[in-house]
């Protein structure tokens, strides 16, 4: 079936080109932005998503950066109907309360129900505008909410879409590869090879199984699309712009200078992560020396000391964590 997309822009000279133009001049401006051959159209007139958000069956694919999407939320709280489907793409934990993005969202509402899913997964926007063949997850407390998001989005020829009813597995794993993918580009800009990636990939993949057990999410969710899955395509792709953020500081430059020339959603989410695992008296060996990196608070031989120098020991089986959830 033929669905109509409106896009509400928060910049008016990207709302005027896709209007006028038919495409997105600041991102990805090379590819019409259409559905099934019909233009898409755009608005950024807050009285035309009040207008639009009333119609029988619509749905809100919110698409902002995690630390600005609470903000946003808030602002227009009052033209969000309370039963209205809103469906986030965003993949962080939000700083500024410590918070999973879907309770900042609710938070944000001032609600205490609001029907909500959360799309995850390994999908460079690039390669889905393209046409190439991608598998995502999308996942809510209520299964029936993640099915009519599967129903809507997938087809048979190039976008396939999985439930999941572990919304906090599913954020956590969106969430906390960012940091890890920060790391793989640290690893690459120190000039390290495959050897050292691939391993801290692994290891990175046992700590974040940690984490989202510690937090309630099923660690099988960790095996998935939205943790392995996310996690392998962005350290070791450098469209992440995570793993070019990681590149970026190896050679010298602050964090303050590369974010002025993108969203790097990691470097948040490396913050929250270290409060969650303090919180849950997890050891992060990982997720610790990126954050320090990050930070400047190591240097990169330093931190290669601190892994590689760690006490010798058995490599834990996946079947253990079991036990610790059940604790």
């Amino acid at each position: 079936p033929e669905h109509e997309v409106i896009l509400f822009m928060r910049d008016a000279e990207q709302c005027e080109c896709i209007n006028t133009k038919g495409y997105n001049p600041k991102y990805l401006s090379s590819y019409p932005l259409t559905v099934d051959g019909n233009k898409i159209s755009a608005s950024c007139k807050r009285e035309d998503l009040a207008e639009h958000l009333k119609t029988p069956g619509v749905i809100c694919i919110l698409a902002l950066p995690c630390q600005k999407t609470p903000d946003w939320i808030r602002q227009h709280r009052d033209v969000i109907p309370d039963d209205v489907l809103i469906c986030s793409t965003a993949k962080g934990l939000y700083l500024k309360t410590k918070q999973l993005i879907g309770h900042a969202i609710l938070d944000a509402l001032d609600r205490v129900e609001q029907p909500l899913a959360f799309l995850s997964g390994p999908g460079f926007a690039e390669e889905i505008v393209k046409g190439y063949p991608t598998s995502v997850v999308i996942a809510s407390d209520q299964l029936f909410l993640a099915v009519k998001m599967q129903r809507l989005m997938s087809n048979s020829r190039n976008f396939r879409v999985y439930t999941s009813q572990d919304p906090i597995g599913v954020q956590l794993g969106g969430a906390l590869k960012n940091p890890l993918a920060v790391g793989a580009g640290m690893i690459a800009g120190m000039g390290f090879g495959i050897n050292t990636l691939t391993a801290s990939v692994t290891r990175a993949s046992r700590e974040l199984c940690d984490l989202c057990i510690a937090m309630g999410g099923n660690p099988q969710t960790i095996d998935g699309l939205s943790g392995i899955g996310d996690l392998v395509l962005t350290c070791f792709s450098d469209q992440s712009r995570n793993q070019r953020c990681g590149q970026r500081l190896m050679k010298g430059e602050s964090i303050e200078d590369i974010q002025k020339d993108y969203t790097v959603e990691g470097v948040a989410t490396a913050d929250v992560a270290m409060v969650y695992a303090e919180m849950c008296g997890l050891e992060l060996p990982l997720f610790s020396v990126v954050h320090a990196l990050i930070h400047k608070k190591i240097s990169p031989d330093r931190a290669v000391e601190m892994l590689m120098g760690r006490s010798l020991k058995q490599e834990t089986q996946r079947a253990n964590l079991a036990h610790m959830s059940m604790a």
